[in-house]
């Protein structure tokens, strides 16, 4: 017998000739499991379905207050009191679809913005050629990624979280541009120039399923 849970929603597996009285008695031996499973995908779904009020997002660990306005086009923008002002167009449909999508495109100009400037910076020290490309999106089950053509990718959840723990993932990623892999001699470089790695992983451990949004 499997259990799935989706989109809140309980399906279970079982063959055709287990009788239903032992499904259920399995099933109640499941039931912490699935209760946390669907409380995690409601936090999630309530997420993503921005509310049209203000609110607030976290960018590089600091709280950003958000104003959801209307205007003749879409736009984003801070005022001089660092809020985020997102605004779409009355006509507009599917107006919260719009906000996320403004806030994805605010998030992903900072965040791309300080990996270009930290990669160059740890370049240098590193004694390092710049990587060929660099992207952000969204991954589920990663922080960034390096390929054999030097292309760095990085998790656009990433900009909600403080900048000494993206500096870790950029100096993680950049690590196999010299080391493919997690050998020794991988972890060796990690460490030299980025000391407290084991800190800014355990961060991510603990914190990074509450980067969404």
């Amino acid at each position: 017998m499997a259990i799935k849970v989706a989109q809140q929603k309980l399906t279970v597996y079982a063959p055709f000739y287990v009788p239903q009285t032992e499904i259920d008695a399995w099933l109640k031996t499941k039931q912490d499991w699935v209760d946390e499973q669907i409380a995690k995908q409601s936090i999630h779904a309530e997420r993503r379905q921005l509310p049209l009020v203000n609110a607030a997002i976290k960018l590089f660990g600091q709280n950003v207050p958000i104003v959801f306005a209307k205007g003749t086009k879409s736009t984003w923008q801070q005022d001089a009191q660092c809020r985020l002002i997102l605004s779409i167009s009355s006509r507009v449909k599917h107006q919260e679809a719009n906000y996320l999508a403004l806030l994805e495109q605010f998030l992903h100009e900072k965040l791309e913005s300080y990996i270009e400037m930290r990669v160059h910076d740890y370049c240098l020290q590193m004694s390092e050629a710049l990587p060929t490309k660099l992207k952000i999106q969204h991954y589920k089950r990663r922080w960034g990624s390096c390929n054999k053509r030097r292309e760095l990718t990085f998790n656009l959840h990433l900009a909600s979280a403080p900048t000494w723990v993206i500096d870790y993932v950029v100096v993680h990623e950049l690590a196999h541009l010299k080391h493919m892999n997690h050998s020794a001699k991988f972890w060796q470089r990690v460490r030299q120039f980025y000391p407290d790695y084991k800190n800014a992983e355990q961060w991510l451990k603990q914190n990074g399923s509450s980067l969404s949004w």
